[in-house]
């Protein structure tokens, strides 16, 4: 079983979302961002770039996050981190945006759709619970498996890499450590402890 570390920015929301059941049981390690070192991710398979992270800490830890890639092992970031300002080749795509979107009930207007319904995720993840709304997409690289995209527009809203500079890349839209941790939004807790089995096992 995978090792995974996730970061954490000191936030309200990260206190309840890291460091409370049911998300807790998952990490093998929880990281002060601010103050993280090299050291801290000895022994760690998958690293988790938590929603809505701070920009700063990205820019200045860029090639930690490279090394940690080159060794083989996993990097997930989760919505509102802006990866195409830190890492090379991932493109950004603009997408209307309505923050209450969760709360129309007509599925005719979700603006999501499965684009791969043989991904892996969905061994453990159930579509629906990936539904509450979304920050901006990310066009695919060549070479990922987009599990999830927009429905009119040409971008994902979560895909993954499996050989991106030496380790495998995960990129999702979706914030469910946020709103877990905020206490709103019903899905996203549904969502984020599906998403950490997942990436425990696979």
């Amino acid at each position: 079983m995978n090792k995974i570390a996730i970061l954490d920015n000191g936030t309200a929301y990260n206190l309840v979302a890291l460091h409370q059941e049911p998300f807790n049981q998952y990490f093998e390690r929880v990281i002060y961002y601010p103050k993280i070192t090299k050291a801290d991710l000895e022994g760690i398979d998958v690293l988790i770039v938590t929603c809505l992270s701070n920009i700063n800490h990205h820019m200045q830890n860029k090639e930690m996050f490279m090394d940690f890639l080159a060794q083989g092992k996993t990097l997930v970031v989760m919505a509102r981190n802006e990866p195409y300002k830190w890492l090379p080749d991932i493109e950004g795509i603009n997408l209307p945006f309505n923050y209450w979107w969760w709360l129309n009930t007509n599925d005719e207007k979700f603006q999501l759709k499965v684009d791969d319904e043989n991904h892996p995720l969905f061994n453990e993840v159930n579509f629906k619970d990936m539904i509450w709304h979304f920050h901006d997409g990310y066009k695919i690289p060549t070479g990922a498996r987009s599990a999830v995209r927009h429905k009119e527009e040409d971008a994902s809203i979560y895909f993954e890499l499996d050989d991106y500079y030496g380790g495998r890349l995960v990129v999702t839209a979706l914030d469910p450590f946020f709103h877990h941790g905020s206490y709103f939004m019903p899905n996203s807790s549904v969502f984020g402890e599906k998403l950490l089995k997942y990436l425990k096992n696979y």
